[in-house]
C-alpha cells in the first residue's frame, strides 16, 4: 500500500514532520511489517521528551503499513515503562509489572514497546520483542521539515545547531510564519530556561571548582573556608557545631548564585541537591509544598555532606509585612520551614544555600544562628573575572590586549549574560565556516552594543569628574579609578546602564557622626552637580534604577533620620534594613520631606564646593573622555596640577603624582 504523503496529518508541525521521517527511516528495517496484522516491536527514543511526537508519528506510519489499511481501528497499543515517580499525563504510560507481561501480549495483536534513555525497555519485554528499532532524526531530517513546511533551506552548520533541540522546542519555535532569526533566538532562550530550571542533584563534570573559579570575592572566601571545614568534619577532625550552617546570597539574576552553589559542592566532595521555593509553591496545596520541601531536606541528610539549594527564597515572605491575601498560608510556610532548618531532626553534614534577589521580603528570623547566618551579596564580576569568565566559556585563547578590550566593553555584565555571548560567537563562527577569531567576537559583542555620542560621553566624563573633586575636597581621599563607558547596551530603545564609575576607597570607621553622613551624601550628588554646573541643568543619570547615586544618597539620609539619633531627633523609627527604610520613603510623608531636606541642602553644598573647581573638573573630564580610564595615579596628577590639594598634604600627593 502506497504510503501517505508527509504532510497529510501533520498541519505542517516541523516536529512531527521530523518524528515521521525518523519513523520510516528506523522501520525500513523491518519491510516484513508491511504483511502483518500482528507484532510485538520495540522502539528505542532519543530523549524523554518527545514521546506524544513519536507516538504520533509511530500511529501514523504503522497505520499505513496494515494490511487492513488506515482508518480501520488499526493503531497499535504502546507500552511504556514510567515508574510512579514519573506520573504521567498520557493515558497509556503506567508502571509495568511482571504479571502483566503475558496479558499486554494476549490482548494486544500490534503492541510497540517504547524505551526511553530514563525508562528503558525492561528484560522481560526485549526478551519477547521480535525487533527492535532506534528512532533518532538526523540533520538532513531537519533540513527537509523546514523545506517542506516553511520553505526555509538551511546550511549544514545551521541543521546542525538545530538538531540538537528536542523536536517538540522545534515544534514550538517554528509555529506560524516566524522568521528563522525570530525562531532561532526563541530557541536559545527555551535552551537557557530549560538549563536554570533543570534540578538534579547529579554532579555536573562541566562545573569548576569553587579554587577554579573566578570572581564572586566574599562569597568565595567563604565558601574556600567552609570547603575545608567540611573535609576536616567528614575526616573526624572538627564537631558540626564548628561548621557553618548556611548562607543567604542575594543579587541581581545572572550573577551566578547557582553555578556557585555548584561549584561549592564540589569543592566540599558533597552531594548538590536543588529545591525552588516557587516551584514548590507552584504545587499549590501548603500541605503540598510543605511534603516537597520536607523531601529535599531529607534526601539532603540522606546523602551528607549535602549542599541544600534553595533557589528564590525572597518567595518565602515576611511576617512583620504580611498582606491581607494568604497571611495564614504563609506563616505556616515560614514556621515549617524554619522548623526543617533547626527543628528536632538533625541536619549534621547538611549546608543551606538560599538565593534571592531582594532582601526585604524575607523574614528576619531566618537570619538566626543556626540558619543562614551570614548574607553575602552578588555582584557582577570585576574586569579581571569577566576576562576569565568569558575566556571559559569561549572555549578559545585570545590575544591578552584583545581579552583585555572585551572586559572593559562588558562592565556590568553577569556571568550568565558572558556565558551568552561567549556561545554567540562560537554559533557566528561555526556558520561562517571560519575557526573563531578576535574579530568574530568583536562584531559579535558590537552587535548588542551602541557607541555612546560625543555630546553624552562628554556628560557621562564631567558627572565622575564631579564625585572625584567633591570626594578629595570634601573627605580627604583620591579615588582609586574612575571609569566612562564608550559603548552601552540598550534596553527597549533607552540608555538605562550607568555612564561611568567612580571607585572610592573603602573605608571600615565603626560608628560614624553626623558629618561622615552628610559628606556621603554630598559625594553621592555631586555627580548631579558637576552636569547642572557645566550643561545648565543636570541628567536623570543619576537616579532611574536601585543602586544609582540618588537611591544610595536617599538611603543614607532615610538612615541618619530615622534612627542615627544624629538628625536632631532622638526617636528611634526603624531598624536600619534597607526594606523598612524603602518602605518609610514610599509611606510616611513627612519622615519623606525631610530625608529630602537633607538631600537638598547637601545637593546646595556640593554645587557650592564644586564652583571654583571647574578647571580641576574640566582637567579631569578631558583627560577621561579621551581615555575612559583613569587610575588614581593620574587622579593625583590632576588634584596636584590644579592646587587642589591642601598644603598639609601636598608633597605627599605630589609624590603620588610623579610615581
Amino acid at each position: 500500500m502506497k504510503r501517505p504523503n508527509l504532510i497529510a496529518g501533520t498541519g505542517r508541525d516541523v516536529g512531527l514532520l521530523m518524528a515521521r521521517m525518523a519513523v520510516r527511516r528506523a522501520l525500513r528495517r523491518r519491510p516484513d511489517l508491511q504483511h502483518r496484522s500482528a507484532y510485538i516491536l520495540g522502539v528505542e527514543l532519543p530523549n524523554d521528551n518527545d514521546t506524544t511526537l513519536y507516538e504520533r508519528a509511530l500511529e501514523i506510519e504503522l497505520q499505513s503499513l496494515d494490511p487492513e489499511g488506515p482508518g480501520r481501528g488499526t493503531a497499535p497499543e504502546f507500552q511504556y515503562f514510567f515508574d510512579q515517580r514519573g506520573k504521567s499525563r498520557y493515558r497509556r504510560k503506567e508502571k509495568l509489572e511482571g504479571s502483566l507481561l503475558l496479558e499486554r501480549v494476549t490482548e494486544n495483536e500490534r503492541l510497540v514497546v517504547v524505551g526511553t534513555p530514563q525508562y528503558p525497555i525492561t528484560g522481560s519485554f526485549r526478551n519477547i520483542v521480535e525487533a527492535t528499532v532506534e528512532v533518532g532524526p538526523t540533520r538532513r531530517h531537519i533540513q527537509a521539515a523546514l523545506l517542506i513546511s516553511r520553505g526555509f533551506q538551511l546550511s549544514d552548520p545551521i541543521a546542525n545547531d538545530l538538531i540538537a533541540h528536542n523536536i517538540s522546542s522545534l515544534s514550538i519555535a517554528f509555529r506560524g510564519n516566524r522568521p528563522l532569526k525570530a525562531a532561532l533566538g526563541i530557541l536559545d532562550a527555551m535552551a537557557d530556561a530549560e538549563t536554570s530550571n533543570s534540578s538534579n542533584g547529579r554532579d555536573d563534570d562541566e562545573v569548576l571548582s569553587l579554587e577554579d573559579m573566578s570572581g564572586y570575592g566574599e562569597a568565595k572566601m567563604w565558601g574556600l573556608e567552609l570547603s575545608r571545614d567540611v573535609k576536616d568534619w567528614k575526616s573526624g577532625a572538627l564537631s558540626w557545631r564548628d561548621v557553618d550552617r548556611g548562607v543567604l546570597l542575594f543579587g541581581i539574576s545572572g550573577t551566578g548564585k547557582t553555578v556557585f552553589a555548584k561549584a561549592l559542592a564540589k569543592s566540599c566532595g558533597a552531594k548538590f541537591i536543588e529545591c525552588s521555593l516557587s516551584k514548590s509553591q507552584a504545587l499549590g496545596h501548603l500541605g503540598d509544598m510543605l511534603k516537597g520541601l520536607n523531601s529535599a531536606f531529607n534526601e539532603a541528610r540522606r546523602n551528607a555532606p549535602a549542599i541544600l539549594f534553595v533557589d528564590e527564597f525572597d518567595a518565602v515572605g515576611n511576617r512583620e509585612t504580611l498582606s491581607r491575601h494568604a497571611p495564614e498560608y504563609a506563616t505556616q510556610l515560614i514556621t515549617g520551614l524554619l522548623e526543617l532548618m533547626d527543628g528536632s531532626e538533625k541536619r549534621d553534614g547538611v549546608v543551606v544555600v538560599a538565593a534571592c534577589n531582594r532582601l526585604e521580603t524575607i523574614d528576619r528570623a531566618f537570619f538566626r544562628p543556626g540558619r543562614l547566618e551570614r548574607v553575602i551579596e552578588i555582584l557582577p564580576p570585576e574586569h579581571e573575572a569577566r576576562k576569565a569568565i568569558f575566556s571559559q566559556h569561549l572555549k578559545s585563547e585570545l590575544p591578552e590586549p584583545d581579552l583585555s578590550e572585551i572586559g572593559r566593553l562588558t562592565e556590568g555584565w553577569t556571568g550568565a549574560e558572558l556565558k551568552r555571548l561567549a556561545r554567540d560567537c562560537r554559533r557566528t563562527a561555526r556558520r561562517s565556516g571560519r575557526a573563531l577569531d578576535v574579530q568574530q567576537v568583536l562584531n559579535t559583542l558590537n552587535s548588542e552594543m551602541t557607541k555612546v555620542p560625543p555630546v553624552l560621553l562628554e556628560r557621562f566624563a564631567f558627572h565622575e569628574a564631579g564625585h572625584v573633586v567633591a570626594a578629595y575636597v570634601i573627605q580627604g581621599i583620591i579615588a582609586t579609578e574612575v571609569t566612562v563607558r564608550d559603548y552601552v547596551r540598550p534596553a527597549n530603545g533607552i540608555l538605562i546602564e550607568r555612564g561611568g564609575q567612580t571607585v572610592l576607597p573603602s573605608s571600615n570607621s565603626g560608628f560614624k557622626v553626623r558629618s561622615d553622613y552628610l559628606n556621603r551624601i554630598a559625594v553621592f550628588l555631586a555627580g548631579h552637580a558637576a552636569e547642572d554646573l557645566f550643561f545648565d541643568e543636570p541628567s536623570d543619570g543619576s537616579g532611574l534604577v536601585t543602586g544609582s547615586d540618588l537611591e544610595r544618597a536617599t538611603m543614607l539620609a532615610a538612615r541618619l533620620v530615622a534612627c542615627s539619633g544624629l538628625s536632631g531627633e532622638l526617636v528611634f523609627r526603624a531598624d536600619v534594613t534597607e526594606s523598612d527604610l524603602q518602605r518609610m520613603v514610599r509611606t510616611d510623608e513627612k519622615f519623606s520631606r525631610e530625608c529630602d531636606l537633607v538631600l537638598k541642602t547637601q545637593m546646595h553644598r556640593v554645587r557650592e564646593i564644586l564652583k571654583p573647581k571647574k578647571p580641576t573638573l574640566l582637567s579631569i573630564a578631558k583627560d577621561l573622555q579621551k581615555s575612559a580610564k583613569l587610575d588614581r595615579r593620574q587622579l593625583a596628577e590632576h588634584l596636584a596640577k590644579n592646587s587642589e590639594i591642601p598644603p598639609s598634604v601636598d608633597s605627599t600627593i605630589i609624590k603620588l603624582a610623579r610615581t
